[in-house]
């Protein structure tokens, strides 16, 4: 489940964007420099994990312990909230990787269709989810090992006619692409962005990764640092196989990557395929990354209706939230979380590539702020330990070390995802929208959640004042600890 759900989302299409921006060379350097923190950021959650095991998953419960209930709320919900996301962003990409990039009336149809799919499949018994998963998990990951085989197939082969190209596509029209401007400052901004659109392809994978850990092996807390290390490792690995694979299947500078400056456009398996001339393989590729996303769409709302169930479970959320059917299915959860496939339908009014990138820069602005304070409530674990005279059994020597990095790197990324899309000279305003409007709604959350307990514990100490004085009958005494 932990490289189940993430594995081909944006790599197959969203990849494309960021080939184009930063050339083949920055393509790679992305994806080895994100491998890298994701698992520093995996493994600082995986520490906390092992010296705190839980049910339901630490990445909450260790926010209420490490710091705060109102970070620990907010960042609950942000990460509900993106997961759920994800959703509408796979259907999207479904609508893109078949080229229904303006909006028509067939479009409500095929969308309907597979909105209404990966409903089904959620409200399905837990045990025949998880088999259909294991089983959709395999096909992704054939599909991936397949195109790259594919991939090193066409470099030596060639297109018709000519000679066997390998690593020609570095060398034309080059390895790193100029962004917005020229010189070394363009080549620098273009890596930039391709890190931009290359973080939907790991886009809370820490998370996941860590709580499949957990799953396993509960009991031991050996196991969920190794497992999560191994993890971290098999998918860096796929990922950066596949971005090299990528950079000598497609031209940095073929228009249909972005649909011709739009947005997210067709797949660089696709383009090198259709290139290469070989008849029936693109059809074959097209469907089983149409597949592909479908399956993630499936698989995110899952997660996003048991994590929206765990929060009502744990006393975080509304009972209605929990409630099951006779399968044990969160029903209700499951009805929530699949609401928001509804912004899917944006493709409606304009066209998927650009609401693929609205999408997209918004889950990634979540994902920057999540990491962020993993890594920083893993700092205040190390301090809160070390004050209290624990030593940990089980730590990496990466740490904390890693975990600064986390930081350093997340601050950047969103700073860079503000600034950068916010320059209207450069990039279409419409951009920025998402990453500002993913800051604002975590900086509710937080401030929502804080005035609530202000106004909660404002009305305690009003009822205590009462009390003592006498007056009136008095309400049962509540804790003073904030409700979620």
């Amino acid at each position: 489940m932990a490289i189940g759900p993430t594995l081909g989302t944006g790599l197959f299409i969203g990849s494309g964007q960021a080939l184009a921006a930063g050339g083949p060379a920055s393509l790679l350097c992305t994806y080895i420099f994100i491998s890298v923190l994701v698992y520093c950021v995996s493994t600082a959650a995986a520490e906390i994990a092992a010296h705190l095991p839980s049910h339901h998953g630490t990445m909450v419960n260790h926010t209420y312990c490490y710091a705060s209930p109102h970070l620990a709320f907010s960042l609950a919900y942000l990460r509900w909230l993106s997961i759920t996301m994800l959703v509408p962003f796979e259907i999207t990409s479904a609508m893109v990787n078949l080229g229904l990039w303006d909006p028509e009336a067939r479009l409500i149809i095929r969308i309907s269709i597979v909105t209404a799919v990966v409903f089904f499949f959620n409200m399905l018994p837990e045990k025949a989810f998880k088999r259909s998963e294991a089983a959709f998990t395999a096909l992704k990951l054939v599909t991936t090992i397949g195109l790259i085989i594919i991939s090193g197939y066409l470099a030596v082969r060639g297109a018709p006619e000519t000679a066997a190209r390998g690593f020609r596509y570095w060398h034309e029209p080059g390895a790193m692409n100029e962004y917005v401007t020229n010189g070394h400052l363009g080549r620098f901004i273009g890596l930039v962005q391709c890190i931009l659109c290359s973080t939907i392809s790991f886009i809370f994978s820490p998370e996941l990764i860590v709580q499949r850990a957990e799953q396993v092996d509960p009991e031991s807390s050996r196991s969920i640092l190794s497992v999560t290390r191994i993890d971290c490792i098999h998918l860096s690995a796929l990922y950066i196989l596949s971005s090299l694979a990528i950079t000598v299947a497609s031209p940095s500078d073929e228009p249909l990557l972005t649909n011709h400056g739009i947005g997210a456009g067709l797949s660089p398996y696709i383009v090198g395929i259709r290139r290469s001339g070989i008849p029936i393989l693109p059809t074959v590729v097209t469907a089983l990354i149409f597949l592909s996303s479908v399956a993630s769409g499936r698989s995110f709302l899952y997660i996003s209706s048991r994590a929206l169930c765990s929060l009502a479970e744990t006393g975080h959320g509304p009972e209605l939230f929990k409630l099951r059917n006779g399968y044990g299915v969160p029903y209700i959860s499951v009805v929530i979380s699949a609401l928001f496939s509804g912004f899917a339908y944006l493709s409606l009014a304009m066209s998927a590539s650009v609401v693929f990138n609205l999408l997209m820069y918004l889950i990634t602005t979540f994902g920057y702020i999540s990491w962020l304070f993993s890594c920083a409530i893993y700092i205040q674990f190390r301090r809160t330990t070390t004050l209290q005279g624990f030593t940990l059994a089980n730590q990496t020597r990466l740490q904390p070390y890693g975990a600064y990095f986390g930081i350093a790197a997340c601050t950047f990324l969103l700073l860079a995802n503000a600034l950068l899309l916010a320059a209207p000279s450069w990039i279409v305003a419409r951009n920025s929208i998402p990453a500002y409007a993913a800051v604002s709604i975590f900086i509710l959350l937080y401030f929502g959640h804080l005035m609530k307990s202000i106004i909660a514990r404002r009305r305690y100490l009003r009822s205590e004042e009462l009390r003592r004085y006498g007056c009136g009958d008095m309400p049962e005494k509540r804790s003073t600890r904030p409700m979620n």
